[in-house]
């Protein structure tokens, strides 16, 4: 008996033992890879500022990472991945033997100032969640549901989905989140990516259609965002009048709004002073400057080195799923680009692509991101199945823009949903079909908007 009980005792601990090796290694794993995506970051904006400088470094750190990372994947992503890889890469080599020849070192850093621009943002979190809220009373009511709507849409242009997070736990606080308050948080920022250049969406579009100006997606993104919230607000008035009667919401304060005014301020002086870097680069390195300037005044040099340094060695790495998703799009995407310039194949749009192409295309994309397709595929597979017809770029990229909004609304499969979902115990699938008809509506709302661009861009 003494016997048995010491040789288990000896393989609990050796088991316990071996358990503990693993975590070990997961966690080195996982902080070098986080290192590798800071020289990621950091290769990308020098090649973006100091064109003698490669950006293929920076690709290269990006793959290193998701090779270190790609245990964590779930096996539906390592699936969805694969997918991408495998069609990738057999299109490239039919596309080579037909005697195309692709950018070889594009295979490395395609996406790379996406993904870094995406990376330095996320370093915001830490200077968002450092300012404390001065207790003016949680507003009740329509004024607070309004109010909640505006800080979603409006913090979220900034820090993303932090914003819909922070805001629901705080509309939540003591209680479950109800379905209203998490359908209405959902539709209000989805706005954000048709507009916002902080977003993922902006800034895929902005890598694949690289001739399209930001201010002109502006221009019809903005509108068509401001044009959804108050489609949100309004419905709420009219139809959910019990559920507004009783909703406590999120308190908006003056002191609430220095970080995104600086941040735009930032963006504003770097795009003036390095009139030729890309916006990506330009926003990377003015939210790199604006955290670290806004962790040392809040908590000084030491307490802002040890927090950048946590967040490099434990939150870069959280972004695995963006980090692979958009590297295997890349893949996808050059290898796409290199069977149509040997096959010549294009979308049937045999008109051209005027607002009817794009309304086809944008409804196209939606109905994809239904059956759990990401925008960021969508693109990456249109984009060069359009070049053969030459598409307006402007009027190309507000489309991408406008299906990323109304993808990542509609889609149980998105990121947003299901992070609700895992936080907050609501189905995505229930989400989703929720907000079908905001969706709907937003679709005419955009249609008319494609319309209107194609007049005013002469197309």
């Amino acid at each position: 008996m003494k016997y048995w009980l010491n040789s288990t005792t000896a393989e609990v601990i050796t088991n316990t033992s071996h358990s503990m090796k693993r975590t070990s290694f997961s966690c080195d794993y996982s902080s070098l890879a986080g290192i590798s995506i800071l020289f990621m970051i950091f290769g990308s904006i020098l090649s973006d500022i100091w064109p003698a400088f490669p950006s293929w470094p920076s690709g290269m750190f990006g793959w290193f990472a998701a090779i270190l990372l790609i245990s964590q994947l779930s096996k539906v992503q390592i699936l969805q991945i694969g997918t991408l890889l495998l069609v990738g890469v057999v299109s490239l080599c039919i596309g080579i033997m037909l005697d195309s020849r692709p950018n070889w070192l594009r295979l490395l850093d395609n996406n790379a100032g996406l993904l870094s621009m995406l990376a330095a943002v996320s370093f915001l979190r830490l200077v968002a969640m450092q300012s404390k809220e001065v207790e003016v009373g949680v507003p009740r009511g329509m004024r607070a549901y309004w109010q909640t709507m505006l800080a979603v849409a409006f913090f979220g242009a900034f820090i993303n989905v932090s914003a819909p997070i922070l805001i629901a736990d705080r509309v939540s606080e003591g209680k479950k989140l109800s379905l209203f308050a998490a359908k209405s948080i959902v539709r209000a920022f989805i706005g954000g990516p048709t507009w916002s250049p902080f977003f993922a969406g902006m800034a895929v579009v902005l890598t694949y259609v690289a001739d399209a100006h930001f201010l002109v997606i502006m221009a019809f993104g903005f509108p068509f965002a401001v044009l959804g919230l108050v489609l949100v607000i309004v419905e709420a008035r009219f139809r959910y009048p019990k559920e507004l009667l009783n909703f406590d919401g999120y308190p908006m304060t003056l002191s609430s709004l220095w970080l995104p005014g600086i941040l735009v301020i930032s963006v504003l002086l770097g795009h003036t002073f390095l009139p030729h870097t890309s916006i990506l680069a330009v926003i990377a390195l003015s939210a790199l400057a604006v955290s670290f300037i806004g962790l040392c005044l809040h908590s000084g040099f030491n307490g802002a080195k040890s927090q950048l340094l946590q967040h490099i060695l434990k939150g870069l790495p959280k972004m695995v799923n963006e980090l692979v998703l958009f590297l295997a799009a890349g893949i996808l995407a050059i290898g796409l680009q290199t069977l149509v310039a040997a096959t010549h194949m294009s979308l049937p749009f045999r008109g051209g692509f005027d607002a009817a192409a794009a309304i086809i295309l944008l409804a196209g994309m939606v109905l994809l991101s239904l059956l759990g397709v990401h925008p960021v595929i969508s693109i990456a597979v249109a984009t060069p199945l359009l070049t053969p017809i030459a598409p307006d770029s402007q009027l190309l990229a507000i489309t991408f823009v406008f299906s990323w909004s109304l993808g990542a609304c509609a889609s149980p499969l998105s990121g947003l949903n299901l992070i609700f979902q895992g936080r907050y115990g609501i189905p995505s699938i229930k989400l989703a079909i929720l907000n079908w008809p905001y969706v709907a509506v937003m679709f005419l709302v955009a249609a008319l908007f494609l319309y209107g661009a194609a007049i005013i861009l002469k197309i």
